[in-house]
C-alpha cells in the first residue's frame, strides 16, 4: 500500500521529469510559490497533484485531499478512507471505476514509508528511486459537493504487487510510472481499460531502479513533518533492526 509519503523537491523539477505545463495559480490550482517541502504526507491532508484541465488541456498542479470522496456519497464518507486503489480492481469497484475511467491524475512523490515490525518496534522503512528524483504515482481523483454545493477534490493513490525490494517490507507499493507511462495514464486512452493493457501499464517497478533504508520512528506521528522524519532511526532502535530484513 501507500499510506505516508513525501514531496521535498521544488515543483519546478516535477515538470522537468515529463512534457507537463505547470498552470499559472487560479481558483483550486497551487504554484511553485506556494510550495513548502512535505516529509511526512498523511491521509485526510491536502497535497499537490497533475491533471488534465478540461479534457486534454493543459497539464495545472492542484492540491487536493488525500483521501477519495466519491461524487456520489450523501455525506462525503466511506466505511473505509479511500486513500488506496487497487489497480487489479480499480476499474470495477463502484468507489473508483467512474474516476478511472474519466479522472486520472498523477501524484508527485520523492520517497514514500512503509512499515515491518521488529520486536516490539513497528519500523518505518523509506523507499526512493536509486537516484532519489521525483517520481510519479498514478492516482484518480473526484469532487464531491456538500449540501452547500460547496466542492471538495481528493483523490487516491493506485497500488500494485510488490516488487522484490519492496516485498521485504510489504505485499503492496504504489504503481510509480516512468518514461511515457505518466503521459498515457494521464491521457486516459480508453485502449488500457482492457485488463491485459492495464496490467502492463500498472507494473511494479523494477527493484533496481528504487533503494530502501529504516527512517526515524518519529514518521509515524503525523503531525511530524520535518526533514527528521527521513534521517536515520536512533542507535537505541537500530539494534533491533534485521538490516537484511
Amino acid at each position: 500500500m501507500c499510506g505516508r509519503y513525501t514531496l521535498i523537491k521544488q515543483p519546478a523539477s516535477i515538470g522537468s521529469k515529463s512534457p507537463v505545463e505547470i498552470e499559472s495559480p487560479n481558483v483550486g490550482t497551487a504554484s511553485a510559490s506556494e510550495f513548502k517541502p512535505r516529509y511526512n504526507i498523511a491521509p485526510t491532508q491536502s497535497s499537490l497533484v497533475l491533471r488534465r484541465q478540461g479534457g486534454k488541456g493543459r497539464i495545472m498542479l492542484s492540491s487536493m485531499r488525500w483521501g477519495l470522496m466519491p461524487s456520489w456519497s450523501r455525506t462525503g464518507e466511506t466505511t473505509s478512507l479511500l486513500i488506496n486503489a487497487r489497480s487489479e480492481t480499480v476499474a470495477e469497484k463502484p468507489s473508483f471505476r467512474a474516476a478511472y475511467q474519466r479522472r486520472r491524475c498523477l501524484v508527485p512523490a520523492d520517497g514514500y514509508y512503509e512499515w515491518k515490525r521488529h520486536r516490539s518496534l513497528n519500523q518505518p522503512y523509506y523507499l526512493q528511486l536509486v537516484d532519489e528524483s521525483v517520481f510519479y504515482m498514478a492516482g484518480i481523483w473526484e469532487t464531491w459537493h456538500n449540501a452547500a454545493g460547496d466542492p471538495t477534490e481528493s483523490f487516491a493513490i493506485l497500488t500494485t504487487q510488490a516488487n522484490a525490494l519492496a516485498a521485504k517490507v510489504h505485499d503492496r507499493m504504489p504503481v510509480i510510472l516512468e518514461g511515457d507511462d505518466p503521459m498515457i495514464w494521464l491521457d486516459g486512452d480508453a485502449d488500457i481499460i482492457e485488463t491485459e493493457k492495464r496490467f502492463d501499464l500498472l507494473r511494479p517497478i523494477d527493484s533496481k531502479r528504487l533503494k530502501c533504508r529504516p527512517a526515524n520512528p518519529i514518521v509515524n506521528n503525523n503531525q511530524n513533518d520535518i526533514p527528521e522524519c527521513i534521517s536515520d532511526p536512533p542507535v537505541e532502535a537500530s539494534t533491533q533492526l534485521d538490516m537484511g530484513f
